[in-house]
């Protein structure tokens, strides 16, 4: 009876790996969100290719990671490995880029057209090559002509968005307004950004009384301002560069904040293998002039401060998941100010456990002791629930953990989108 169950369980083990010969079997995994990764749509383009769940079914793996480019859009770096006969241990890396405002349509074909060339690599050292072809669209002369010889824009990038959002019912009422405006330029030895933002939010409810009238309390903030970052590439490794913000938050009752200083970072990997991993050091100290809207705690109207941050950073995109985690700690440096700090940890990470299982975990965790603009007077019942303003805390936090478990057939991808 033992060993009909061994002799049953390695059936099964070798039927879920079995290679169909009419296919190249492949794995596309999108580290986090990438516009324009449409598994579908991979699989009824590519006829050669066979997707599956699991990479430990896949002949070959595609992993996708993207950055943003210096001109709004995104770069995608699409990294092959095989892992099964003999395309094991065979790698490959291609890159493409879409430009900002580019349709979903325009980027899933731009993601295509890379995923296909690099799987024909793979397919053509198996028993597919006989049945692939290769086409080549050459470029008309009126196109290459029409290409410009310089940028006229030298780089700059200018970008504005703006959202509302609306909500209601008979007793309750939102709002909440956001705009924001950049200018930009980024190459690869100096990058410059200028942000102005305005934020608005507003909330009403209406509480009944008992002699049959209604009590109206309203919630509204609002923040608005202007950030400034330059950064210098000095190496491989080293960054330099200054940063300034002045803005205005109602909600932390910040009537004006003005802050400037420089920054030091340092990579222990090279930033060219930035799609895949990241260990960043950085150090930025500055001082900040702020006017409080209300007296504070510390009966202060207005104060300057020298403050510091040191924080870390580690990104990985691996064959085993993603990791994203940082974590960071500032304090102020005026004299009497020395114990008002802020130790933060957070980010997310993807895993897969076993075959099948995936993991996702984020969070963020902060030890506030750095409120050092909380109003003196009292808040109401009323603005205590409506949150209007930043409230006296010792820590802050949020979480989520997320499983996902998939078993079956590996080979069933038949694409039927009706009634979706």
């Amino acid at each position: 009876m033992t060993r009909l169950l061994l002799l049953t369980l390695a059936l099964l083990g070798t039927s879920a790996f079995a290679q169909p010969a009419d296919h190249l079997v492949t794995h596309v995994d999108c580290q986090g969100y990438i516009a324009g990764c449409d598994e579908d749509f991979f699989q009824t383009e590519l006829d050669f290719a066979r997707f599956v769940r699991d990479p430990s079914d896949a002949a070959v793996t595609v992993r996708l990671v993207s950055e943003d480019t210096g001109g709004g859009g995104e770069r995608v770096t699409l990294l092959f490995e095989g892992r099964r006969g003999s395309l094991r241990g065979r790698r490959d890396t291609l890159v493409t880029s879409t430009p900002a405002g580019a349709s979903q349509d325009a980027q899933r074909r731009a993601l295509l057209s890379r995923l296909g060339l690099g799987l024909v690599g793979f397919a053509g050292r198996t028993g597919l090559a006989d049945r692939l072809s290769v086409a080549y669209d050459a470029p008309s002369a009126e196109t290459e002509e029409a290409a410009p010889a310089s940028d006229p824009w030298n780089s700059w990038v200018f970008q504005t968005s703006a959202q509302g959002f609306f909500d209601g019912q008979s007793q309750i009422a939102s709002s909440s307004m956001y705009g924001s405006f950049s200018a930009s330029r980024v190459t690869e030895a100096f990058k410059v950004s200028i942000t102005p933002y305005a934020n608005y939010n507003r909330t009403s409810f209406e509480l009944p009384r008992e002699d049959g009238t209604d009590s109206t309390i309203v919630s509204d903030n609002g923040s608005y301002g202007i950030g400034f970052d330059a950064v210098k590439s000095l190496d491989a490794h080293w960054s330099a560069g200054a940063r300034a913000s002045l803005y205005r938050n109602t909600f932390s009752n910040i009537d004006a904040s003005a802050s400037v200083g420089p920054a030091l970072e340092y990579n222990l990997y090279s930033f060219a293998e930035s799609t895949q991993r990241q260990l960043r050091f950085s150090y930025s100290p500055g001082v900040r002039v702020v006017a409080y809207q209300d007296t504070t705690l510390f009966l202060k109207t207005q104060e300057v401060l020298g403050q510091h941050q040191l924080a870390v950073a580690a990104e990985f995109a691996q064959p085993w998941g993603s990791v994203d985690v940082n974590a960071s700690a500032f304090q102020y440096l005026a004299a009497d100010r020395f114990d008002k700090y802020r130790l933060t940890l957070g980010g997310g990470v993807d895993l897969r456990v076993v075959r099948g299982l995936s993991v996702r975990l984020d969070g963020r965790y902060s030890f506030v002791r750095d409120q050092i603009g909380l109003r003196a007077s009292d808040a109401t019942d009323g603005e205590i629930l409506t949150r209007q303003f930043e409230l006296a805390t010792g820590y802050s936090y949020y979480a989520s953990v997320g499983l996902s478990y998939s078993f079956g057939s590996i080979f069933n991808q038949v694409v039927n989108p009706r009634l979706d």
